[in-house]
């Protein structure tokens, strides 16, 4: 990570801290609100769905290229995380708030574990081996409704995921 991005990082971090309500404002000021999606609704009862975890905390596989956070327009990539991987095998790259803990405990951020037990609990179908791990903080959102967006729905669509729980970072 570059130092002009560690600044930024520990800026922002501070600015949202201390003057939360103008972070608000600032950080979702490019946002339109879309009253053309219909709700969704379940097609089946949730002990029989497959379900995903989406997360915009920046989680990937160690073995994944990192999130570009060194790139002023973030970086809208995705990477897909199957459920058979181990908390050790997954690690958090993200500049708008503290990943120390996320580090130690990716669970945090995205709890595959947990859903892993919902399963085995017979609360949830089954979790889904296509899992999605998103870096937020992203100003300039036309490459990932672009890209990112249909990229994720045709992976969902194509695994038959019923149901996804986001978890923002």
């Amino acid at each position: 990570m570059k130092m002009k991005t560690k600044i930024k990082s520990k800026l922002s971090r501070a600015f949202s801290a201390n003057f939360t309500e103008a972070y608000k404002k600032f950080t979702m000021n490019h946002m339109k609100e879309n009253k053309s999606f219909p709700e969704a609704f379940l097609q089946k009862p949730l002990h029989e769905c497959k379900v995903a975890l989406i997360s915009t905390a920046g989680v990937h596989l160690k073995s994944d290229q990192p999130f570009d956070v060194d790139n002023p327009a973030g970086d809208h990539t995705i990477r897909i995380i199957p459920s058979d991987v181990s908390e050790q095998e997954l690690t958090v790259t993200h500049i708008y708030f503290d990943t120390k803990f996320a580090k130690t405990d990716p669970t945090i951020v995205f709890p595959l574990q947990q859903l892993k037990d919902s399963a085995a609990d017979g609360k949830i179908g089954v979790v889904s081996d296509v899992n999605i791990g998103l870096n937020g903080g992203i100003l300039d959102t036309a490459l990932v409704e672009k890209e990112s967006i249909p990229r994720v729905e045709e992976l969902f669509h194509n695994d038959g995921i019923d149901a996804a729980l986001l978890v923002p970072g």
